[in-house]
């Protein structure tokens, strides 16, 4: 044996290791990267809300993009760890709900966190495979994986990159052509720019700076920040067409009222004594102190005496083992004392005011309540937002059209009801048939209930078609309670994407929530009146009209679809076998 070949396998012996330390700085280098990429972006949200931080918080993440060598499936389980650590962080007070919630804490997380190393991955691709800029590929890539998680598996729309920005209102004004997902793009390509101007030996690559000028990624970055400026104050600043009319003057009613799963029937009256004596406190509070108001408007599920309505022929419940008529009676009587509770609210309003009899009864009330409905169908039990008119009577009603999954529902609990037996959850809520226009002083409401407003492509297309019905929206209202999460930063979550959804449809928000954040935000994003946390409060609001006609009805979430296409065209890519590399493609 000659000695070239005695050497070879001490050779091969030392490139194995060499190769095998430098996938395991490689794989280090990812995790510290990932890990402050997640923990600068938890930074930007509440409780620290250091939303500056949100514009260099991607920035570890997109130089992952540059960085050299072969990314294998342990360095993206370590990108995953550094996403994983940043939603748990972000979702925690998803457990304080219930026990059972922590298992929906950790799974949520678990799910969220794919997204990160999807991002790097799909960068790497446009970046090394195809040699696109990363300032160009990552705020479209950012862009098309936050649309695909507001949709995929009922969706998850909040902690966007562009939620970070709502102190930022001229910044947020380009939220009615693109939605968020603008605000989110014009972020990204600025970590994008300052990623890609990061000298290269901080990452390991030779440095290429005497070819051509590296701070060019700079350039489309600026402008995308200034153009979005100039649009914002320019939106801030011009005269809104609905200015002129007489603003509907409301009482946005939040209580502070924790709520528990599990109480004994003889807890569940107490508590349902309390709610009523709580938030009968603040309405008197409301309407000796407010002057005259247009409506008074309580949280989801606040007002805890159910509706029943039977439509006939009434199907009979499973086991229910009574005669029809007897049954159909029943839920008479109890509809009868429904209605006669709301009557005695109505007029406990109402004649508080010291006015003329003729000037007394004009205020409405919205409410949250559950309906269960008999009809020809199986019976049906709904999440409702209910209007009374002055005299008490139920003018409207809009039943939730999308509810939280494993807080209203279990997925596949229709087909097996056994689910529900291995939950605390009684049974699901039924969806209702969708949004209502409701008529309050020559004004038009849209109601959404709870995390609803969580969902833009939900509320633009109630509010498009309200319209295509010829009953436009002049002001959208949610009734939510909050008070599952204990003034947990999931209040801010929750507050934020109401700041966007009223910009994107370019009409005031009213938001009565149980332990909060009430508010009043204007058609421009700017938040008027916000309650306490976790504490009693009343806001007494003047809701101006704005009417102006969003792009953002017109074009809706397309610029963000072509994002998401681009990313699965760069997923096909990336999966795509490299010539000569064999059948496996090659990992990034």
């Amino acid at each position: 044996m000659s000695s070239a070949e005695r050497r070879a396998p001490a050779t091969a012996g030392r490139r194995n290791a060499a190769a095998a330390a430098a996938a395991r700085h490689t794989n280090r280098i990812a995790l510290l990267l990932s890990l402050a990429a997640g923990v600068l972006l938890w930074a930007s949200f509440p409780p620290l809300n250091l939303w500056p931080l949100a514009w260099i918080a991607p920035v570890p993440w997109l130089c992952l993009a540059r960085f050299p060598g072969r990314f294998t499936r342990r360095t993206y389980a370590w990108i995953y760890l550094g996403g994983f650590v940043h939603w748990l962080a972000m979702l925690e007070g998803i457990r304080l709900a219930h026990q059972w919630l922590i298992l929906g804490w950790i799974a949520l997380a678990w799910y969220l966190a794919f997204y990160t190393p999807l991002l790097v991955w799909l960068c790497r691709v446009a970046v090394q495979r195809l040699k696109v800029p990363l300032v160009v590929a990552a705020p479209v890539v950012w862009v098309g994986l936050e649309l695909a998680r507001g949709h995929f598996l009922t969706g998850f729309s909040g902690g966007l990159l562009s939620h970070t920005q709502v102190a930022w209102t001229s910044l947020l004004q380009i939220s009615d052509m693109f939605g968020a997902y603008g605000v989110s793009f014009v972020l990204a390509i600025v970590a994008a720019a300052l990623a890609q101007i990061v000298p290269a030996a901080w990452l390991g690559i030779s440095d290429d700076r005497t070819r051509g000028w590296w701070l060019w990624p700079a350039i489309p970055a600026a402008a995308c920040v200034a153009g979005a400026l100039a649009y914002g104050n320019h939106r801030l600043h011009e005269a809104l067409p609905g200015s002129g009319e007489k603003p509907l003057r409301v009482a946005l009613i939040q209580g502070s009222l924790d709520t528990v799963f599990d109480v004994s029937e003889e807890e569940h009256r107490r508590r349902v004594a309390q709610t009523f004596r709580h938030y009968g406190e603040l309405t008197d509070k409301a309407v000796s102190n407010g002057g005259q108001l247009d409506l008074v408007v309580w949280p989801e599920s606040m007002f805890a005496f159910p509706e029943l309505r039977a439509i006939e022929p009434a199907q009979l419940p499973e086991g229910v083992d009574i005669a029809p008529e007897v049954f159909r009676e029943n839920v008479a009587q109890l509809r009868l004392a429904f209605l006669r509770q709301v009557t005695g609210w109505a007029d406990r309003i109402n004649d508080s005011f010291q006015a003329d009899a003729d000037a007394r009864k004009r205020t409405y009330f919205l409410f949250g309540s559950n309906t269960f409905e008999y009809g020809p169908h199986k019976p049906k039990l709904y999440n409702s937002a209910l209007l009374a008119d002055p005299q008490g009577r139920i003018v409207d009603r809009y039943y939730k059209v999308h509810p939280v999954m494993f807080g209203e529902y279990i997925p596949f609990g229709e087909w097996f009801p056994w689910i529900y037996k291995l939950t605390p959850l009684p049974g699901g809520l039924d969806r209702g048939p969708g949004p209502t226009a409701m008529q309050v002083a020559g004004k038009r409401l849209s109601p959404c209930i709870c995390f609803e407003n969580f969902v833009p492509h939900l509320v633009r297309s109630q509010v498009q078609e309200l319209s295509r019905r010829g009953k436009p929206p002049d002001i959208l209202v949610t009734v939510t309670n909050d008070g599952w999460f204990y003034g947990s930063s999931i209040l801010d979550l929750h507050f934020r994407c109401a700041v966007f959804r009223a910009i994107e449809n370019r009409r005031p928000m009213l938001i009565a929530a149980n332990t909060g954040f009430s508010a009043h935000i204007d058609g421009s994003g700017r938040m008027l009146a916000v309650g306490s946390r976790r504490a009693p409060d009343v806001l007494i609001v003047n809701a101006e009209l704005d009417n102006r006609v969003p792009l953002y009805h017109t074009i809706g979430d397309w610029p963000a679809i072509a994002c998401a296409m681009v990313s699965g065209l760069l997923a096909l890519i990336g999966l795509w076998p490299i010539k000569g590399s064999g059948a496996a493609p090659r990992q990034e």
